[in-house]
């Protein structure tokens, strides 16, 4: 008896580092699914039955990581159940109320390029809650 796989959905508008990420994730054993930004992340983590780990990019078009993470932050019940990673390659400072929440949410923040080894490390750490 195989153990069940951990579906990942990757949300990022650079088509080239989904493409790059489902192809590494898929070879490590993920199910793996995309997204290219926060609204159609949301919109398909809603409809999801099974908690997932989200591979989340700060800047993004019509609605960014930090728009994701205040939505999941005011769902108590359906998008809680998920785990984020943020990604970006901004070297800007992140807020302090952002900060807050990425604390809130135990959000782990991987600055781009990223080194894969660490960010499959940093995945299989990620424990899902049963579904």
């Amino acid at each position: 008896m195989s153990a069940i796989k951990k579906s990942i959905l990757i949300v990022d508008d650079d088509s080239g580092i989904r493409e790059t990420l489902h192809s590494v994730l898929e070879d490590a054993g993920y199910l793996v699914f995309e997204a290219q930004d926060g609204l159609q992340a949301l919109d398909y983590l809603r409809k999801t039955p099974s908690p997932m780990i989200v591979l989340l990019d700060l800047m993004m078009p019509r609605l960014d990581g930090a728009g994701l993470l205040g939505t999941v932050a005011g769902d108590t019940r359906r998008l809680v159940r998920h785990r984020y990673i943020l990604m970006t390659a901004s070297h800007e400072t992140l807020s302090l109320a952002f900060v807050h929440l990425l604390s809130d949410l135990t959000v782990p923040v991987v600055r781009k390029p990223f080194d894969i080894d660490e960010l499959l490390a940093m995945i299989a750490s990620r424990k899902l809650p049963p579904s």
